[in-house]
């Protein structure tokens, strides 16, 4: 239920991200921080970046303060919680400026990962279908690790065309919004309710054709905060164990996940190197026969919306269901890669 102070929160927090977005595109444009197209862009003209930094503040201003009111602002996970995600969006803001190394992104990413298996929790079970609940001792560390410091790199280098990674956060934040109200764990409700208000504001002016780009600001941000929500969420009381929320919040995330797995190992067997920039993927496939970029996003959208459905229906249904989810996740992703290749060869 909305109460009154709910609903003022999410008034403020549409209001704040609306008019901060639209002061930033100006701002942005004035002393150029700006996206000009390379080789590699999906755009064509040079775009204000940086601006997930509007939805990045209001939101995590707005989930401190109502935490604060609701009395477990003191919370020793929460704390770390947001610190990991602030100090995400300072990094993805510094590399939008000035092009930081490798080296030092991973590090902080390495850092962050580290803070949330050490304060929130760690990756102590693995859940496999019909075999059930997994301990993974010491493999629990390298486990959470390569999840925490992958997936938002997956995220971030699936934001390449206009909408589709605040499509993708729209989707994957109202899932948890639902689990959240199923479990009746209200921090983890309201904490996604305020990402899905600002993105979903933010989605107005990133649009196609778009505006301002979040930059990696938003998309570092974005990705860090799915990856760590299903260890955050396994530490509040009413949740099931990590084991299966890793599924859940992999699931909800599917397209991008798949689509950055799937380019990986594509790359990875044509032996090119897989650090190096590039258009390979699915998406960037599709723009580059001619996909606008609203089409793309759509279609991704709807892909998000059928895995967040999928992500939700996964830990409510019995085992051999659950097998069948992944299957057919497998097939169908599969098969639009073999769409891809087939659209690609007919032009």
């Amino acid at each position: 239920m909305i109460t009154f102070p709910l609903a003022l929160f999410i008034i403020t927090v549409a209001a704040c991200t609306f008019l901060f977005t639209k002061w930033f595109i100006r701002y942005a444009d004035s002393v150029q921080i700006t996206d000009v197209p390379n080789s590699r862009s999906s755009h064509t003209k040079p775009t204000p970046t940086s601006g997930g930094v509007g939805f990045v503040w209001v939101s995590m201003a707005a989930i401190f303060i109502y935490a604060f009111i609701g009395s477990y602002a003191e919370s020793t996970s929460l704390i770390t919680f947001l610190s990991i995600l602030v100090m995400m969006a300072v990094i993805g803001w510094w590399d939008d400026k000035h092009e930081l190394s490798r080296k030092l992104r991973y590090g902080a990413q390495s850092v962050a990962a580290i803070a949330v298996i050490l304060f929130i929790t760690n990756m102590d079970t693995f859940h496999l279908p019909y075999l059930g609940m997994m301990e993974l001792g010491l493999l629990s560390f390298v486990f959470a690790f390569v999840w925490i410091t992958g997936t938002p790199n997956i995220y971030n280098f699936m934001d390449g065309v206009d909408g589709i990674a605040s499509m993708q956060a729209i989707g994957t934040s109202a899932g948890w919004m639902y689990l959240a109200y199923v479990w009746q764990i209200p921090e983890l409700l309201v904490l996604n309710l305020f990402i899905l208000i600002s993105v979903t504001v933010f989605l107005w002016f990133n649009w196609a054709p778009a505006s301002i780009f979040m930059g990696d600001v938003g998309s570092l941000f974005l990705g860090f905060l799915f990856a760590i929500m299903p260890f955050y969420a396994a530490y509040l009381p009413g949740s099931p164990e990590i084991g299966l929320l890793i599924w859940v919040a992999a699931i909800m995330l599917w397209p991008f996940l798949f689509d950055g797995a799937y380019t990986l190992f594509r790359r990875a067997r044509r032996r090119e190197n897989i650090l190096d920039p590039h258009r390979s993927h699915l998406y960037q496939r599709l723009y580059g026969v001619g996909w606008p970029h609203h089409k793309i996003s759509l279609l991704y959208g709807l892909f998000t919306t059928i895995t967040v459905v999928c992500g939700i229906i996964y830990v409510t249904i019995p085992e051999g269901g659950r097998l069948t989810i992944l299957l057919l996740l497998l097939i169908s992703s599969f098969g639009f890669a073999e769409y891809v290749k087939r659209v690609e060869n007919s032009n």
